[in-house]
């Protein structure tokens, strides 16, 4: 499933206090799928690293008090007891990542925390969220290609969760490289709508193989050398892009972002007008595809804030300009995307009927 149907099949899991297991390849975005839905739920975060756990870790270092057996409470867990005492968050959730990359010792301690709630008297609250990850192995289903050195859990042990499979979407990363958050360059979008299949090639025969961890890293470097250029020649960004993706698509992109014209026209520019004028509507009927799905996407998350809702009639005039079968795409996906109170006030713009309409004329 996609990053969306995801996050929102573990938020279910988790409201049914059942501890959701994402299996995914290594990038492709499990910790960013936690934090974002710790971020909706307004929850704290506690990251626990599996694979950096040794025996007896985690349950605490014994002492004695008073002549009784006692154990030291693990730091993560003290940070958890610290932020469920923070009245700013609703609760916690107790992210363990990499559960299949350390050893069985380690997994047994920790099945204890994840399944009893407890482990050598300290017990985790009820307000705990706990959220598991792990990259697949090569004896499960769709995963047979891949080569993780991971320790397999035994049936018992996996029955015990709910099992949540991640797979990459370029579509969903690009809606979601567009955001502020995200702040992804847009040279780096654009190479991505032009060219998904690089978005994430975990099967590659390249050594070093891109995902949509590694892309975040090129864009974060593309944009420091854009700003310095006097300082970095472009064997040397070509050497960081290399080094993320690997040297046939850094050739690629290289020579892609080389010839690459920014957008002429952006959705934050068209919010400045009552109606699109005809020379913009020119400018747009020339934009290629992938520009113009994300000059829609772009406007129609703006249009999602409420100080634009008035300009909503204007995607309706947009949309007028593409092409017949991506302005039926758009449509579909603002649907899916937007069915709610968004979708409801573009249904009521008869600017957006009849671009629909006009689809079938």
């Amino acid at each position: 499933m996609n990053f969306t149907e995801a996050m929102n099949t573990i938020e279910l899991v988790t409201m049914t206090d059942d501890v959701p297991l994402i299996i995914g390849e290594s990038g492709i975005g499990k910790t960013s799928m936690v934090r974002q839905i710790a971020k909706n739920n307004n929850l704290a975060i506690v990251n626990i690293d599996a694979n950096l756990l040794k025996e007896g870790e985690i349950g605490g270092l014994p002492f004695v008090n008073n002549g009784r057996t006692e154990y030291a409470t693990h730091y993560k867990l003290t940070e958890v007891s610290s932020l469920l005492e923070d009245t700013k968050y609703n609760g916690v959730i107790l992210f363990i990542d990499e559960l299949n990359r350390c050893e069985h010792a380690v997994q047994q301690e920790l099945m204890n925390l994840i399944l009893n709630r407890e482990i050598n008297g300290y017990r985790l609250d009820s307000s705990v969220k706990i959220i598991a990850a792990m990259n697949p192995s090569n004896k499960y289903d769709n995963f047979e290609n891949s080569d993780y050195q991971v320790i397999d859990m035994d049936a018992a042990q996996e029955d015990r969760f709910v099992w949540v499979e991640v797979d990459s979407d370029s579509k969903e990363w690009i809606k979601w490289a567009m955001t502020d958050e995200a702040d992804i360059e847009e040279e780096v979008i654009e190479f991505i709508s032009q060219f998904p299949n690089y978005l994430h090639m975990p099967y590659a025969n390249e050594n070093i193989k891109p995902t949509p961890r590694s892309w975040e890293r090129v864009s974060k470097a593309f944009k420091m050398y854009k700003n310095n250029k006097d300082k970095y020649s472009e064997s040397i960004i070509f050497n960081v892009v290399k080094g993320n993706v690997g040297g046939g698509i850094a050739t690629d992109f290289i020579g892609f972002a080389r010839n690459f014209n920014s957008p002429l026209i952006k959705a934050e520019k068209l919010l400045d007008y009552d109606f699109i004028p005809y020379e913009i509507k020119e400018i747009i009927q020339k934009e290629n595809h992938s520009r113009l799905y994300m000059l829609a996407k772009r406007l129609v998350q703006l249009l999602n804030e409420e100080e634009n809702r008035d300009k909503i009639k204007l995607l309706g005039e947009v949309l007028m300009c593409y092409p017949k079968d991506l302005r039926l795409g758009v449509m579909k996906d603002i649907k899916e995307d937007y069915n709610g109170g968004l979708y409801k006030e573009i249904l009521r713009q008869d600017t957006f009927i009849e671009a629909f309409f006009d689809i079938y004329e």
